[in-house]
């Protein structure tokens, strides 16, 4: 392998890039937090034996955390958090094929909605000399949809297309041919050999499921690079279709397309099947078809893309980030560094345009009316959802999970920006109808939970809260975001904490048994029970587990002796 080649992707100033860019990924629960705190105490000393690691050869890729993470449909998609050195890999890899592509990619960007690069890619490691750079590797997802959206109502109520083609592809990440993906990069992206080589063997140690690895099949979904890998594969077939003048707008593997017959759109679908069958890829049947679209009245696509203002993200832009970054105790320098994270500031990542709407009030009484208003049409519209006195959806065929994900995110943000004025409870009127939320649309549970929090102690969510953990076996990141809520939320007896105890060492996901490890460290004071607590964690085979729960604990140092002590117990 060229050491010169290698020196390029893995010189210090691109993992250090790569570092930077990893703080920024926007999915908490696909960050090795525990690594970006260790690796960044000491980061140029971290940064050079890893690059020295790489280039002398010397590097082998981890396996990597694995959860799932339930669809609407029931199935479930795995999710990989990368190691901290397969992640800085990773995304250096990324950095520099971003950088040399970047104006090639550019050129989509009126048809490529999903993980659109920052124009700041294209700077590489020149943009570390900036005074003020800008991190992030793609743009805000939020604005990016606002385009898509109204690019496709464009299409439909300016341009007066009469019929649409709608699909996406088949187990998209979990189904990308490492063959066909490693040929992209080569044909169409200069990405050299020995990269190629490389990056085979690290796509091969990543894939899979929990239970097994997928060899020469998918790529790990969560970590940032696969977004944009996924996005270069597909570079071939936008390109064709853009050069046929289509109206073309994909979002992922997300595909519409716009035109005036039905033979037109027959033949674009034709030329899809044909390309992802060329790679190993297959279109969803379930989910494609050609439709007339009815200019009397307002098209399906357009009402659920207009209804769409807002999904929700727990993300909220470069203050969470710098909060995590000091939990961790990174050195100041290194959090300074990151204070600019992105052009993406607190503001893009408001929750709804509620914010916007009021920066132009200054008068304190105003804005507490303003925010009260909010609170009142949430508390009027929720209820309306619902037959009179009942939890039965008025409508079920027009109501969903993104109606409670809107009035969710449109509530919460009003509660927290409405208790900087004054105090302000939540209503326990409205706590039936987001418990009926969180439990029929369970895939959404990240999102619910935040507006739970508002909560804080009341006794009836914490048991209903309980009973939902108790009740459901089937969906660990769903059981892990309902602990994560008991533990933030409400106090506990010891007898209620031993009763967890009981659960954690009854669960069989190793994602759940860190919330409950967290829970019982954060609320115990006994120390028999910490002691318990110990050995059970000693007896962990999964080290990574033993890791992220020390990290925590060590938050609690107070009630542990020594931490080397405890280190040693548990056999690291």
């Amino acid at each position: 392998m060229s050491d010169k080649t290698l020196e390029i992707y893995f010189s210090t100033d691109n993992l250090k890039l790569a570092y930077y860019r990893i703080v920024c990924w926007p999915e908490r629960l696909v960050k090795d937090r525990f690594g970006i705190h260790a690796f960044g105490a000491q980061l140029d000393k971290n940064l050079k034996q890893l690059s020295e690691k790489l280039i002398s050869g010397k590097y082998s890729p981890q396996r990597g955390f694995k959860y799932y993470e339930p669809k609407s449909s029931g199935t479930q998609r795995t999710k990989t958090l990368l190691m901290i050195e397969d992640a800085l890999v990773y995304q250096a890899i990324a950095n520099v094929i971003a950088a040399r592509n970047y104006e090639l990619l550019a050129e989509h960007d009126d048809f490529v909605f999903g993980s659109v690069l920052m124009p700041d890619t294209k700077q590489g490691t020149e943009l570390l000399k900036q005074e003020n750079p800008k991190y992030f590797f793609f743009k805000f997802w939020k604005s990016l949809f606002v385009r898509f959206k109204d690019s496709v109502i464009k299409a439909i109520e300016q341009d007066k297309a009469t019929h649409k083609f709608e699909t996406d592809i088949t187990g998209f990440f979990d189904s990308i041919p490492h063959y066909n993906l490693l040929l992209t990069l080569s044909t169409h992206f200069g990405v050299e050999d020995e990269i190629l080589d490389f990056l085979s063997v690290c796509l091969n140690a990543w894939s899979g499921t929990k239970e097994s690895s997928t060899p020469g099949v998918g790529i790990p979904q969560g970590p940032q690079p696969s977004y944009f890998l996924a996005n270069l594969l597909l570079y071939p077939l936008d390109k064709q279709l853009i050069s046929e003048a289509f109206k073309y707008y994909r979002y992922m593997d997300d595909i519409k397309i716009y035109g005036y017959s039905e033979s037109e759109l027959r033949n674009v679908l034709v030329l899809i099947d044909n390309y992802l069958k060329g790679h190993g890829l297959s279109i969803n049947a379930k989910k494609t078809g050609i439709t007339t679209i009815d200019a009397a009245k307002e098209d399906e696509t357009v009402k659920e893309l207009r209804r769409f203002d807002i999904i929700g993200n727990a993300y909220t832009g470069d203050e969470a980030i710098i909060n995590e970054l000091s939990e961790g105790g990174l050195e100041s320098s290194v959090i300074k560094t990151l204070l600019g994270l992105s052009e993406q500031s607190p503001e893009e990542h408001d929750e709804s345009e509620a914010k916007q709407q009021i920066e132009s009030i200054t008068d304190p009484e105003k804005i507490i009316a303003f925010w009260e208003k909010e609170i009142s049409d949430v508390e009027q519209e929720l209820p309306s959802l619902f037959k009179s006195n009942s939890l039965e959806l008025a409508d079920p065929e027009q109501t969903d999970d993104i109606d409670f994900i809107r009035l969710s995110a449109k509530y919460g943000t009003a509660v927290r920006s409405l208790s900087e004025y004054k105090q302000v409870t939540a209503s326990d009127a409205l706590l039936p109808y987001w418990l009926f939320a969180l439990k029929k649309f369970y895939w959404r549970a990240g999102n619910y939970i935040l507006t739970l929090q508002h909560y804080k102690g009341n006794k009836e969510l914490k048991q209903e809260l309980i009973s939902i953990y108790q009740s459901d076996k089937n969906y660990e990141c769903y059981r892990y975001h309902i602990i994560t809520c008991l533990t933030y939320n409400f106090e506990y007896t010891d007898r209620e904490l031993r009763e967890f105890f009981k659960y954690l060492k009854a669960e069989n996901s190793e994602l759940v048994r860190y919330a409950l490890y967290c829970l019982i460290i954060k609320h115990s004071d006994d120390q028999q029970l910490k002691s318990t607590l110990r050995v059970q964690l000693s007896r962990e085979a999964n080290n990574y587990l033993k890791l992220i729960t020390l990290d925590y604990w060590k938050r609690d140092a107070n009630r542990v002796s020594t931490m080397d002590e405890l280190v040693k117990q548990m056999g690291l």
